[in-house]
């Protein structure tokens, strides 16, 4: 009933303590998960994340660790950052708890990152911008960080309480699909002589909200075989005017 959870997974960047990466897989076989990855843990295994995983050591022997969140994303379908501080750079943010219900219906038939930064920094800007949209749990203006393994437990206890039946979606191209899809797209808009107006430099900006706005989007994999036959026809009409153009 609960096979949808197997395809959730919860990604820690640079962790810097081993009893927060314990811990996280403690809170995630609490709520009936067990997908647990990193990316470049400080360090990783470790006798103290093994104390703090108290009854939960399968979830922690399963770790997955990567070097590079984008081999960490490669598979992903829905790449969701966690955050504190919602702001221009970081695109759409929304509070966990009416976020739960597309991360439940998107994990039906496709994989989801939940990705969570460092403990005393966050995540970088180039990694939100890896994600179609950000969460955030609703605190106290006086002290709204929360410890990182206490973030994986409220996001996960949240997501567990939509065990209800659903219809479930599509399933939509994995993240490596996507990348390969907006590179063409970008590629396009480059060939059409596209360029962004008014402040310098603001094309990377504007790119990248580009790209949020498409992958929120949960384009299939039919829709990417008609997206990518567009560009190519769009492709072959502007070199056929360069053409004549030149003569």
């Amino acid at each position: 009933m609960d096979g949808w959870k197997d395809n959730i997974f919860f990604i820690l960047i640079d962790t810097l303590e081993t009893g927060n990466i314990g811990a996280s897989a403690r809170a995630l076989k609490n709520c009936g998960f067990s997908k647990l990855e990193l990316v470049r843990p400080r360090n990783f295994p470790s006798d103290e994340a093994g104390w703090f995983a108290h009854g939960a050591s399968d979830v922690l022997s399963g770790v997955k660790v990567y070097p590079e969140l984008a081999t960490a994303l490669k598979d992903k379908s829905l790449v969701v950052g966690t955050t504190r501080r919602p702001g221009k750079k970081r695109g759409l943010t929304i509070p966990v708890r009416e976020a739960v219900e597309r991360i439940r219906e998107f994990a039906e038939n496709n994989r989801v990152a939940l990705i969570f930064g460092r403990e005393d920094r966050g995540l970088k800007n180039a990694e939100t911008a890896e994600c179609s949209f950000m969460i955030r749990i609703p605190a106290s203006d006086d002290h709204p960080s929360f410890n990182l393994a206490q973030a994986v437990l409220i996001i996960a206890y949240e997501i567990s309480l939509t065990s209800f039946p659903v219809k479930p979606p599509p399933a939509v191209i994995g993240n490596e699909a996507f990348l390969g899809l907006f590179e063409r797209l970008k590629a396009l808009m480059n060939m059409a002589g596209y360029a962004p107006k008014g402040i310098r430099d603001e094309e990377d900006a504007i790119m990248a909200d580009l790209r949020r706005l498409i992958s929120r989007a949960a384009i299939t994999a039919r829709e990417a075989r008609m997206l990518h036959g567009i560009i190519s026809q769009m492709e072959d009409g502007l070199r056929k005017k360069t053409n004549e153009n030149s003569r």
